[in-house]
């Protein structure tokens, strides 16, 4: 049995033990060219068998006066039957490991790419899928997943080796750095 203290722990400190993960595709940092959009896909499998697909989407920043950089864009769901994906509730007892292990990539993500662009910001958004009931509402931050997740990027971006904050919008966070931008020429 699952107790409230043990929930509110693994929400504060993140301590759920991630599951294992693959990169399956994507530019590593070093070799993205910063002139198109690239996609890293992550893979991993649940102690359910529930497989996760993590997609991050880089694209470059030209805009701001802070200099150039990339942009990126966070989406995760569980394979359905007929192979593709769904951002609904699929946790089946395991969210807060899916949420580790989401949340390891992300940071392998970070430490990988920060040292070779600037990072300007990381969206995102906890809505469910078209069919999941969450589309339709406008301030997706405010609901039961939007706090959680709000709660649990807090806990963690202190956990980065450079400074990193949370912006909070109707419908997406943005995760900023907190640092000048090393790499601006200007």
């Amino acid at each position: 049995m699952i107790k409230l203290k043990d929930i509110l722990l693994e929400i504060g400190d993140g301590s759920a033990k991630s599951f294992a993960f693959k990169k399956i595709t994507g530019d590593s940092a070093e070799d993205y060219k910063g002139n198109d959009i690239t996609e890293l896909i992550y893979k991993f499998t649940t102690d359910k068998k529930t497989i996760y697909m993590v997609s991050i989407d880089v694209d470059t920043w030209t805009g701001g006066s802070d200099g150039p950089g990339i942009q990126a864009e966070i989406n995760f769901g569980a394979q359905t039957p007929g192979g593709g994906h769904s951002l609904d509730d699929t946790n089946m007892g395991e969210q807060y490991q899916v949420m580790s292990t989401i949340k390891d990539i992300v940071f392998e993500f970070i430490e990988e790419w920060q040292d070779h662009w600037y990072i300007h910001s990381i969206e995102v958004s906890p809505i469910k899928s078209e069919d999941g009931g969450d589309d339709d509402v406008m301030d997706a931050v405010d609901t039961r997943r939007g706090k959680l997740y709000l709660a649990y990027i807090r806990k963690q971006l202190p956990k980065l080796d450079k400074p990193y904050t949370v912006r909070v919008f109707n419908d997406y966070f943005l995760i900023q750095p907190q640092f000048e931008n090393p790499y601006d020429q200007a």
